[in-house]
């Protein structure tokens, strides 16, 4: 193949360190030649307010701007597949006017598989760069709106919240800049920590956050006390807020001193954890413009193979223990890496009993339903609608296979995942990702060692 003709995410580019990664890892280079054959995929925002008829002109004004065809998504409500990927979302109308954001679609399934009801206090514990935690803000607005309980006009009697994490500081500023720029009046639910999330330790708003007269109440109580001598003697709110911990970003009722010394568990928690992103196509074109060498370094360099699933395992677990007898986790990572997929998921199984932890199938349309390679069709659904197809987790197939892989004596772990699911570009119509949903059945008071939050 010519230079001329040759993709810019040919293997013929990689470089060889990116190459052994692959090869070691058990992923098909052709994947990333699928960028030019995916729909780009974009969301609308505030779409469960909208009608048929503003859906419907908003499809036909974005048609027009890309010049191609754009179609829904079947079974994902809200999304819009492009058809032409180098479409850019400057080149739209829609994307300018804040009623569009660019999300790929199974990076929503995986935020739909929380199954978000109303007053659900939900944790994003990998938030960055922001888009996730954009739409799981409107699925708590919406919840809330949807709610039949209210204490006044339109508003929830008990209304839910988001908080998000991310260790860097510039990484929670574009979180902070996309929460600013299209979340509207849904801000008022999210928060934003700096902080690690494999030691992230602030729990939930507590009832009422929401509420001037429950926060005036806990203020005057924290302030007072038997005798004068309550624990807040003498303790104004910013030593207060110092004590327990505030956010880096929030709406104001979300950073008061009652809001941060909240004590209850979260109702669903995102592990959406740090990977070597080696599943998203888009972040790995990028390095064709930034230099292949980068792409060794700062993927796989510095022996990310091995420490980046120990880390997933590592907040994996603090995601756990932050999350409610009978709440729903989701761990997500948009690597095809099995070990950072069905061997961290593993692990976390081998510490957790079939009585606390379950694997259930994902949130979403029978359309989905798991099937092997060679049964997915290609193509679009009878309706017209874009279709995207999930995959059945990683699992040897021979007895030699599992000897070979050393996990005879896991058999009952990978049976535990079967509901687990991954997206393959070459067959799934969407980026890279893998998608676990497992609910917590009941809390164990028992602590792991840090060598103990490891990969199988």
């Amino acid at each position: 193949m010519s230079e001329k003709n040759r993709s810019p995410t040919s293997p013929a580019n990689f470089p060889p360190g990116f190459l052994d990664f692959l090869q070691s890892n058990h992923i098909d280079p052709r994947v990333y030649d699928m960028h030019r054959k995916l729909p780009r995929y974009v969301r609308i925002l505030g779409y469960h307010r909208l009608s048929q008829e503003q859906i419907q002109s908003l499809v036909e004004q974005i048609r027009a701007d890309a010049g191609c065809n754009v179609s829904g998504v079947a079974g994902v409500p809200g999304f819009l597949a492009i058809a032409d990927p180098s479409v850019k979302l400057s080149q739209l109308t829609a994307s300018r006017d804040k009623r569009i954001v660019g999300i790929d679609v199974s990076s929503g399934i995986a935020a739909l598989s929380l199954s978000v009801e109303p007053g659900d206090n939900v944790l994003d514990l990998c938030c960055a760069p922001g888009a996730k935690l954009l739409y799981l803000a409107e699925m708590v607005a919406a919840a809330n709106e949807g709610d039949g309980a209210v204490d006044g006009p339109g508003v929830c009697a008990k209304r839910g919240s988001v908080t998000g994490v991310d260790i860097a500081a510039h990484r929670a500023a574009t979180c902070r800049s996309i929460i600013t720029k299209y979340a509207g009046r849904n801000k008022g639910h999210v928060r934003v920590f700096v902080d690690d999330g494999t030691v992230f330790d602030s729990k939930a708003p507590p009832d009422g956050w929401w509420d001037p007269r429950v926060i005036r109440q806990a203020v005057s109580s924290e302030t007072s006390g038997p005798k004068g001598k309550g624990k807040g003697k003498g303790m104004g709110k910013r030593q207060m807020r110092r004590q327990q911990g505030t956010p880096w970003f929030a709406a104001h009722l979300l950073s008061t001193p009652y809001a941060v010394g909240g004590t209850d568990l979260y109702d669903r928690v995102l592990v959406d954890a740090e990977c070597t992103h080696d599943g998203s196509l888009a972040h790995i074109l990028k390095y064709g413009g930034w230099g292949w060498d980068q792409l060794e370094t700062q993927v796989v360099g510095n022996g990310r193979g091995s420490s980046v699933p120990i880390l997933q395992s590592q907040l994996l677990e603090n995601g756990w223990r932050l999350l409610r007898p009978g709440g729903i986790l989701v761990y997500s990572t948009c690597s095809l890496s099995r070990m950072q997929n069905e061997y961290v998921l593993a692990g976390f199984l081998s510490r957790h009993a079939n009585d606390e932890a379950c694997v259930e199938p994902l949130d979403i349309p029978d359309h989905l339903d798991l099937q092997p390679h060679e049964a997915v069709a290609a193509g679009q659904p009878n309706d017209g609608m874009c279709a995207v197809f999930a995959s059945p987790v990683w699992t040897p197939q021979t007895e030699a296979e599992w000897a070979a892989c050393g996990l005879e004596d896991k058999r009952d772990l990978f049976e535990r995942m079967r509901s687990a699911a991954r997206f393959d570009p070459l067959v799934s119509n969407t980026s890279g990702m893998f998608i676990a949903r497992i609910r917590k059945l009941r809390h164990s008071p028992k602590q792991f060692k840090p060598e103990e939050l490891v990969p199988i």
